[in-house]
């Protein structure tokens, strides 16, 4: 694993930058929305960290223009094995049994952000520093909203542009200080194998998906402050770059929602 690890560092991106950001999920768009990525980073003053698995949108022409382009500090692409996450979330039971498919990325999704956790601390040890702040999220994900980076050390940030904050906390994307970041991260390990066997956290078996609502299981049982925001922001499926239209529906969307809000008070 060590071998695995070394050979997906790029250390000559190795820089100043306080930050990081960590890209983890399949790449699936990720081709056109290179750019906005990329003003994400230069805005924040972050590092990147890649952590995908294997599939039929990986080519080496696409990894080369990300590394290109991105200039990640570590890009890794795995082979999914169950395996990976029994430490986490136990061994196969009848919630995956019940949930299937569903459960499966669940898992898959748990096990990137608790290794995430720990390749920030060997980049920490590599570079002789410690991040600042820490951002999570997806390699499809469209971002085009400047970010707030005055928070504070007890605080998680999620987007919540399309979740019931009531029942759920969207792991889209997220961000907090380093210590905080780590501890709500590290609060998975802790509640997965007890969550996997409680009928309780998942009251409705058609609200998906599962790992919103872990993630609010692990943020209430844990005491996080949980704190929501709406950027401009969507899961990008088209095959084609964003344009102004895409931008002004999201906005519409967003308004929608807020007017909603106010109205159900």
């Amino acid at each position: 694993m060590e071998d695995f690890f070394e050979k997906n560092i790029l250390s000559e991106n190795f820089s100043n930058n306080k930050n990081i950001l960590l890209l983890i999920g399949n790449l699936r768009t990720i081709r056109y929305i290179l750019k906005y990525h990329k003003k994400f980073l230069d805005h924040t003053k972050s590092d990147l960290i890649i952590s995908t698995w294997i599939d039929d949108d990986c080519n080496i022409d696409l990894i080369d223009n990300i590394k290109k382009i991105l200039k990640p500090i570590y890009f890794e692409m795995q082979d999914f094995n169950f395996n990976l996450t029994t430490d986490i979330f136990g061994s196969f039971n009848k919630f995956d049994q019940v949930f299937g498919k569903t459960a499966l990325s669940t898992r898959s999704q748990i096990y990137k952000f608790v290794r995430s956790i720990e390749l920030i601390k060997q980049f920490e040890e590599i570079q002789n520093k410690k991040y600042q702040i820490i951002f999570k999220s997806r390699p499809d994900l469209f971002f085009a909203s400047r970010i707030n980076l005055n928070i504070s050390n007890s605080e998680i940030i999620f987007e919540n542009t399309c979740c019931d904050w009531e029942k759920d906390r969207s792991d889209q994307f997220f961000y907090a200080k380093r210590n905080e970041f780590f501890k709500f991260v590290n609060s998975f390990k802790h509640f997965a194998k007890k969550a996997w066997n409680k009928k309780s956290m998942y009251p409705v078996l058609n609200l998906l998906p599962l790992h919103e609502q872990f993630i609010k299981y692990c943020c209430d049982k844990s005491n996080i402050t949980a704190k929501p925001f709406l950027p401009v922001i969507k899961v990008w499926r088209p095959n084609r770059e964003p344009n102004i239209k895409d931008i002004c529906k999201i906005l519409i969307r967003i308004m929608k929602r807020i007017l909603m809000s106010f109205f159900n008070r």
